[in-house]
């Protein structure tokens, strides 16, 4: 990843943890999306009817947080695409992973699902065209932006007693 991103997936909430704790969610990351690509070459998505709603949610989250392996998040945003065509997966976990890619990939997002966490606060990450993003999340069942902003908000919001507040990447709760 390169340097001037903020951190993101599971190993950047643990940064403000024991380093060992951080070590253990990159390695973690990396050994579960290489099961993923894995799974992908041989069954496609897994979607609702091969591995269930929990397994297919388990997927997207590996999926979604794989931003040291792009063509990864691209193959499984493709994928997952089709799932939900073919009504085996929710479209909102489609939006939020196809946002991610396009952030991992530093262009902006279409639905307004990732945010930066840092000691200013939370941030969106740069949005094609804010106008419509509002009538773009409604196609894929989203609340308007400024609910699920609401709602980060209320979620993350920067730890006062740590020393540094770690920038990273939020993309659950929008």
């Amino acid at each position: 990843m390169p340097r001037n991103r903020p951190r993101t997936g599971p190993s950047a909430y643990a940064i403000s943890s024991t380093p060992s704790k951080w070590v253990k969610a990159v390695t973690s990351t990396t050994s579960t999306a290489r099961i993923l690509g894995r799974i992908l070459a041989d069954h496609d998505w897994p979607g609702h009817r091969l591995v269930g709603p929990d397994g297919a949610r388990a997927a997207w989250s590996i999926a979604l947080h794989s931003d040291d392996n792009y063509a990864l998040q691209r193959a499984a945003t493709t994928l997952l695409g089709r799932a939900v065509q073919a009504g085996d997966a929710l479209v909102q976990h489609w939006a939020h992973l196809h946002d991610r890619a396009l952030v991992t990939s530093g262009r902006a997002q279409e639905y307004g699902t990732q945010f930066l966490l840092s000691a200013d606060g939370i941030e969106l990450c740069p949005l094609r065209a804010p106008g419509s993003v509002d009538a773009r999340r409604a196609t894929v069942g989203l609340p308007p932006l400024a609910v699920a902003l609401k709602a980060v908000r209320r979620r993350y919001t920067p730890d006062s007693s740590a020393d540094e507040t770690p920038t990273v990447l939020l993309a659950g709760a929008a």
